[in-house]
């Protein structure tokens, strides 16, 4: 394993997900697991990282894009997990 580095980037990034968008909008902290809305933003995180590969090639960006769908990802296991 590589370190904490990479977990502790996607805590930060829902925490920051949250302040911008709040529990009722793209952090979706509020949403059911069955929520019609979490697939729509996973896959355009997803294709963020896409762009990335295609047009930017920039490593840095990558990675902040990859963060991004792991607390996207997170975020609906949570959601699974609490059962709401």
């Amino acid at each position: 394993m590589h370190g904490w580095s990479p977990y502790s980037d996607v805590h930060y990034e829902r925490i920051r997900a949250h302040l911008k968008h709040g529990a009722n909008g793209n952090s979706r902290e509020d949403a059911t697991w069955d929520n019609a809305e979490w697939l729509p933003i996973l896959i355009e995180e997803a294709g963020e990282v896409a762009h990335c590969l295609t047009y930017d090639a920039d490593i840095t960006e990558l990675r902040k894009e990859l963060v991004q769908v792991a607390a996207m990802a997170i975020a609906w296991i949570e959601a699974i997990d609490d059962g709401r």
